[in-house]
């Protein structure tokens, strides 16, 4: 009799089996075919993105070739057609490069490019701040301290990747610009920074040198800044001729 149970038992389990197997089939076919193409369509991406970026490298290097070759022209042509249809990186990276080059013959125009690579929120923060650094040192030279200012404040920051140089070129800017106090503050900073590279830290310090070599160092209030000998008098009297006191 237990025998006849356990039949009717299967029998009913392998019903219910092939009606969810009926109402779910299809279902799992789909999935699972959308397993398959997306692992398709992701190595799919994964080699084209890498043949991309291995055919941006050769476009580069060899447009960096044509700039160490002093073809300045040609290389700013190649960088800025790398610039147009190349992946992200090297696109932002090419619009650094062409900038450079094209500060070779107009500087105006090279420092309008790095402005607004600068100021491009789709481009990484890495390249923007090396793109606000190099036009702030271009402005410089032009001796426009607030252009050079306003570029160099927001690299100022307590995790700045060139809060240091900034800082450095920010005090060169003073000094050029005869603000001594200015200058002198900036290098201070610097050199008491213990975060700052040791070649920066002595390159203020150099500079600090200058500054006191060329107008002295800077006294501060209320301190003793000359010291006058005081000769007492053989008789006893002191310094400002009165009489001696008298001994009882």
């Amino acid at each position: 009799m237990s025998d006849i149970f356990h039949e009717v038992d299967e029998e009913v389990q392998r019903e219910k089996v092939e009606t969810l197997w009926a109402r779910y089939q299809t279902p799992v076919f789909v999935l699972a075919g959308l397993i398959v193409a997306a692992t398709a369509a992701w190595s799919y991406y994964t080699s084209e993105t890498t043949k991309a970026s291995e055919a941006a490298n050769v476009r580069f290097m060899a447009a960096v070739t044509l700039a160490d070759s002093g073809k300045s022209e040609e290389a700013v042509v190649a960088f800025n057609a790398i610039a147009k249809d190349g992946p992200k990186g090297y696109a932002a990276l090419a619009r650094l490069r062409a900038a450079e080059e094209l500060s070779k013959t107009d500087k105006a125009k090279a420092m309008e490019q790095l402005d607004a690579l600068g100021e491009d929120k789709s481009v990484d923060r890495l390249t923007q701040e090396v793109a606000l650094l190099r036009s702030a040192v271009y402005s410089l030279t032009d001796g426009d301290r607030e252009k050079v200012m306003l570029k160099l404040a927001p690299l100022i920051t307590p995790n700045g990747a060139f809060r240091f140089s900034a800082q450095e070129w920010s005090g060169l800017d003073a000094l050029f610009d005869n603000d001594n106090d200015e200058a002198e503050r900036v290098f201070t900073l610097l050199l008491n920074d213990r975060d700052a590279p040791q070649g920066m830290r002595a390159r203020a310090q150099a500079y600090q040198g200058l500054l006191h070599a060329a107008r002295g160092v800077k006294k501060q209030t209320g301190a003793i800044t000359s010291v006058t000998p005081i000769i007492e008098p053989a008789d006893g009297a002191d310094s400002s001729g009165a009489p001696p006191l008298e001994q009882k």
